[in-house]
């Protein structure tokens, strides 16, 4: 009897003493990212004890960095090209026989930049500098001239052509709205927007029995100042690009009207605007 009044007092005694070193006060503090718990225990002895206990969580304050969103215009790209009376149309030019297969447009950007419109970097703005040449080739020994502060399609002067083509080169500064979404750790994009061109350097050039080229004529009043309207889409380092003139190429091209009778024109409608689809390559 006396080992069992014995076992009982010591387990009072262990209860109490336990009841005595519960937790008093316990703080919670946001610290950036971090959730600081401290808390304070009494001890039998009327000491004071404090406990730290740091878990990382969200904090409503803390705002995750901005993603750089990559811009997505082609260390080079190429494409057929085609002159059009219409800048709508995808037909020919009315009269004016191209060879398509060698009606090329080619160019590189040597600088873009973007501006995210989100943290994520998905959509945004971008823009460009870069330079290009337009290169088209004309059947049947045809070409552009000059008469009289007029451009005329057809053959001035007594020389016969075997083949002809009609360069011109541009600086080109797109700005775009730009759509991107990564898959598998590589952007798929999709830009579209205006596409500032300054045009320079015309000629046409002609080739006689099979010949070296020479120029035939460099006397062209192109329209300086053209507003291309461009899209991209891709994947990757791949993507496919178009290109719509909204300007005509010439400044004071000749017109044609219909005949007496309403049959036919007068003359081939030199009023044209270039065209252009192909793929490009990226950084």
């Amino acid at each position: 009897m006396k080992l069992l009044k014995t076992a009982i007092f010591a387990l009072a005694l262990v209860a109490s003493m336990g009841a005595m070193a519960q937790v008093e006060k316990t703080d919670q503090t946001h610290i950036g990212k971090w959730l600081v718990i401290e808390e304070y225990e009494m001890t039998s002895d009327d000491a004071t004890v404090s406990r730290q206990t740091k878990v990382k969580v969200g904090d409503a304050n803390f705002s995750l960095p901005r993603r750089r969103m990559r811009p997505h215009y082609p260390v080079y790209y190429m494409g057929f090209g085609r002159l059009s009376n219409d800048p709508f149309s995808v037909d020919y030019a009315a009269g004016i026989s191209q060879n398509q297969s060698k009606c090329w447009d080619w160019g590189v950007y040597l600088a873009d930049h973007s501006i995210a419109f989100n943290k994520r970097g998905t959509i945004g703005l971008s823009y460009a500098f870069g330079f290009g040449r337009s290169s088209y080739k004309l059947n049947n020994g045809q070409y552009f001239y000059n008469e009289n502060g007029l451009i005329n399609y057809g053959g001035s002067g007594s020389k016969m052509y075997d083949e002809t083509w009609f360069r011109y080169w541009g600086f080109r500064l797109p700005v775009n709205l730009e759509l991107q979404h990564y898959v598998n750790g590589s952007p798929f994009f999709l830009t579209i927007g205006p596409e500032i061109e300054y045009r320079f350097a015309p000629r046409a050039l002609g080739r006689v029995d099979g010949g070296k080229q020479q120029v035939i004529s460099k006397n062209y009043d192109l329209n300086p100042l053209n507003v291309n309207l461009m899209a991209q889409v891709g994947y990757g380092n791949i993507g496919f690009m178009a290109k719509l003139s909204l300007v005509d190429l010439f400044q004071n091209p000749i017109r044609s009207e219909p005949l007496i009778g309403g049959e036919g024109a007068s003359v081939v409608n030199c009023e044209v605007y270039p065209l252009m689809v192909g793929f490009s390559i990226f950084y």
